[in-house]
């Protein structure tokens, strides 16, 4: 992530490394190509070298994915009422934070209101956990599921990346180097410059803004503190904006730069990993 100059600059050491071909499930002697490390994917085209997170809601989804997506939203919500033991989003910050999300992600807002209804009258154990996996080369993994069998959740993510050399890190040592943020993606019809909305993240209590890379023209991406998330989205929406993601994510403290090539493979396997039912989001550090 590129950070801007005063009065929202950080001081940040960049690490740039390319994923290694090399420890992966490759036989003996010269390193082999990252299609046979990662085994055959399949191809995708990913924009740019933009987080996971931002990008994969600019994605066009089919019918079918779309309907997953309110879905999964509709678990977030089940749990967010569960943990937070209240329904109404002025009792509980993170169901707020949470519908705010599922309608970033155009969940219905009858759909909302009767998952509110349905969780009052349910007894599901499921519980949220997170996950965290990681691969040769420095590729990290934060895997949010909710599950009332991890057994069946951990062998649904096996056998989506068997054939790669992702592994699972049990016990952490992972999580520490990812910083939970809000974030809240927006824009304008008409052009706005950086200026202007450096101005605004001002006012609106942003830590940092920049330019959305690879995604629609003319989107800023505003990062700001959990706490500070509501009133930001807030903000920004009063302003004219319109916001086309807004969530809690985890950020790379370091990101990952991966060549074209094999950001499409890293980029297949999230995808795959992100059909899976009991996998609510993937943070990675890219």
């Amino acid at each position: 992530m590129s950070y801007l100059t005063q009065p929202l600059r950080r001081a940040t050491v960049a690490l740039t490394c390319r994923l290694s071909t090399q420890a992966w499930h490759c036989p003996p002697g010269p390193p082999c190509p990252p299609s046979v490390a990662w085994g055959y994917v399949g191809r995708r085209g990913m924009a740019g070298h933009s987080k996971w997170a931002n990008i994969r809601h600019t994605k066009a989804l089919k019918d079918d994915q779309k309907q997953r997506v309110i879905q999964k939203c509709a678990q977030m919500i089940k749990m967010a009422v569960k943990e937070g033991g209240s329904t109404d989003p002025k009792l509980n910050s993170k169901l707020a934070r949470v519908i705010e999300h599922a309608r970033s992600q155009n969940m219905p807002a009858s759909s909302i209101a009767s998952t509110l209804k349905q969780t009052q009258k349910s007894q599901d154990n499921a519980k949220s956990m997170i996950l965290e996996y990681k691969a040769p080369g420095g590729l990290l993994l934060l895997v949010e599921v909710m599950t009332d069998n991890l057994v069946r959740t951990r062998s649904s993510i096996q056998s989506v990346i068997k054939k790669t050399s992702i592994q699972e890190v049990k016990g952490g040592g992972i999580h520490h180097l990812f910083n939970e943020k809000g974030v809240v993606i927006a824009g304008k019809d008409k052009k706005i410059q950086l200026e202007e909305a450096l101005e605004l993240a001002i006012e609106v209590g942003a830590e940092e803004v920049e330019e959305e890379k690879g995604g629609e023209k003319g989107q800023f991406v505003f990062t700001c503190s959990p706490e500070a998330f509501l009133e930001v989205k807030k903000g920004v929406e009063e302003q004219g904006y319109s916001v086309s993601y807004a969530n809690i994510d985890y950020l790379p403290q370091t990101p990952l730069s991966l060549g074209p090539e094999d950001l499409e493979r890293v980029s297949a396997v999230l995808e795959k990993l992100d059909n899976v039912e009991d996998v609510m989001r993937i943070h990675v550090n890219l």
